[in-house]
């Protein structure tokens, strides 16, 4: 099982300041969420997925990180093309709803809209990760806090990013105990059943994560976490001349992505 943890493999993107890497993070996430067009953001994954192959984390984790992202990415889809209101028929699959605002038909607007809110899902699940992948949770706590973030949110967002492998943990855990009381269809089955299953899996998976929360609440408590007092950190960062190229790229491709959304690219 692929775990969404920190490699400690050296790379490009692994020597790259934290703050760099949180100002990329932010302009991939601005810019898939205000293109709708998919193409627009087929470009952005492209991109997304030549930072993952620099990073040399097998592409086989993409699959275990959207798995989980499946039930949802589907739910998006269905919404987007019965809802969106285009101009473009493609069919017509009933009379008009207005009660729930559907005209009958499945528009071409739609469906790209809905192809497009799928591929951001994707971009956002799988650049996150990245992320966590390349940067050790040190390094990312200092980013916070030389932006100036509270050291409370720099803590939590920290933390949040640390349970990720615990999750995936819990997950696969969950699998295989499902699979000893005789419940096979994770891998194979029709549509429905993986739905069904991964339904089965999600519950849980939920109800244990908010249990480690509440752990954790007690635990920070106990510390008299939050009282006032000057921290001091063992480790410093500095930019380096790959960050200052990093910095250029990123406002360049923010830039950029402005200018075309103000000129009307890139929407539906």
């Amino acid at each position: 099982m692929m775990g969404i943890a920190y490699s400690s493999q050296d790379t490009y993107l692994k020597r790259l300041d934290a703050r760099t890497k949180l100002i990329l993070l932010a302009a991939v996430f601005t810019l898939v969420l205000i293109f709708s067009h998919p193409l627009y953001i087929i470009a952005l994954l492209a991109l997304v997925m030549l930072a993952w192959g620099s990073a040399r984390i097998p592409f086989s984790a993409i699959k275990t990180i959207m798995q989980y992202f499946l039930v949802l990415a589907i739910i998006i889809f269905v919404f987007q093309v019965f809802f969106y209101q285009g101009t473009t028929n493609l069919f017509k699959i009933s009379g008009p709803m207005p009660v729930i605002g559907f005209n009958g038909y499945i528009t071409l607007e739609g469906v790209m809209f809905g192809v497009a809110m799928v591929l951001r899902l994707v971009v956002i699940m799988v650049v996150a990760p990245l992320l966590v992948m390349t940067t050790p949770l040190p390094e990312m706590m200092i980013a916070f806090v030389k932006f100036k973030i509270p050291y409370r949110f720099a803590f939590v967002m920290t933390t949040a990013m640390s349970m990720l492998p615990s999750i995936q943990n819990r997950a696969f855990l969950i699998q295989q105990a499902q699979l000893c009381r005789g419940v096979n269809d994770f891998e194979g089955g029709n549509l429905y059943a993986k739905l069904r299953v991964m339904s089965a899996r999600l519950v849980p998976l939920i109800l244990g994560t908010f249990r480690d929360s509440q752990v954790l609440d007690v635990a920070m408590s106990s510390r008299a976490f939050g009282a006032p007092a000057k921290r001091t950190f063992l480790l410093e960062s500095h930019f380096e001349a790959m960050d200052y190229v990093m910095l250029a790229f990123a406002a360049i491709l923010f830039v950029g992505g402005i200018a075309l959304r103000v000129m009307n690219f890139g929407i539906v």
